[in-house]
């Protein structure tokens, strides 16, 4: 299957592929073993800092490889690639879905290059995910901050320019922003459903995805997904589960071989995704 006939198959049968950060080989592992322990598809992405530490090109060929030796969908998305150079540089490494951030520009940039994106990564059969609203926040630990200081509902996506983007550009996914944010915060977050369900309503043939799965509350993540929602990104979650438990493991062992001292860490990380891979519905989908 490729990528466009998992998410569709999701869309159709009313859940959501996970969407897991690899930032090194011990949390691609961690993914993985949860996919095939669980049978579920998953998509694995890198943000540019992430591929460009693993190697575009050298993320590409394990996952070929690991789609090979596991038996289990995998799409390989480039999360939040900020340049039509970088998206260019995914395309052609051989990764199978690309999201162009162009929130941080103006409109009709943001625009301009995410059209030339889709035109590019069409030619190769890729999808393409865009968004217009910064998601604010960071894949990082957040649990001594307020997440209301920075859930400003006035920057909420407004459906009628989230249609117009899609119409334009012809993106395949849509991200918005509708309360949901990267990091794990002091609280859980609340997403504003209504506005979800009126770009819903806009774009009813674009697969939607969203931002922030680490810190929303487990109720409107299954609500999202009865909305349309067919992608849920998790990382926060999955890093500060990896580093404490690797920083516990460092701190009561003197052993200096990486591959065990990293075992707890990769488990501990593969326990967060097979939770969420149960949250969303995707397991034995495969």
């Amino acid at each position: 299957m490729n990528a466009r006939e998992i998410l569709s198959k999701a869309f159709k049968e009313h859940y959501a592929i996970g969407a897991f950060n690899a930032c090194n080989i011990e949390t691609l592992k961690a993914i993985i073993n949860a996919a095939k322990k669980f049978q579920s598809p998953v998509l694995i992405e890198a943000s540019d800092g992430e591929a460009n530490y693993i190697g575009k090109k050298e993320l590409a060929a394990l996952i070929r490889i690991y789609r090979q030796e596991y038996g289990v969908p995998i799409i390989l998305n480039l999360d939040h690639g900020v340049s039509f150079d970088s998206c260019k540089e995914a395309i052609e490494s051989g990764f199978d879905y690309v999201h162009f951030d162009g929130s941080k520009l103006p409109f009709d940039e943001n625009l301009s290059i995410a059209t030339e994106v889709v035109k590019l990564a069409h030619q190769h059969n890729v999808l393409v995910e865009g968004e217009i609203d910064h998601i604010e926040g960071s894949s990082a630990d957040h649990t001594k901050e307020d997440p209301k200081s920075y859930q400003d509902a006035s920057h909420y996506t407004d459906p009628e320019q989230a249609k117009e983007f899609v119409e334009k550009t012809g993106v395949d996914t849509f991200a918005s922003f509708v309360g949901n944010l990267h990091g794990l915060y002091a609280e859980e977050l609340h997403l504003n459903l209504d506005i979800l369900k009126k770009i819903r309503q806009a774009i009813p043939n674009t697969f939607l995805s969203l931002h922030g799965g680490s810190g929303i509350n487990d109720d409107e993540v299954k609500e999202a997904i009865k909305t349309g929602i067919t992608k849920v990104n998790v990382n926060s979650e999955m890093r500060v589960t990896f580093k404490n438990t690797l920083q516990k493991t460092l701190n009561e062992n003197s052993d200096v071989a990486f591959y065990k001292l990293s075992k707890e860490a990769i488990e501990a990380t593969q326990s967060v995704v097979e939770k969420k891979i149960e949250l969303f519905g995707s397991r034995n989908k495969v």
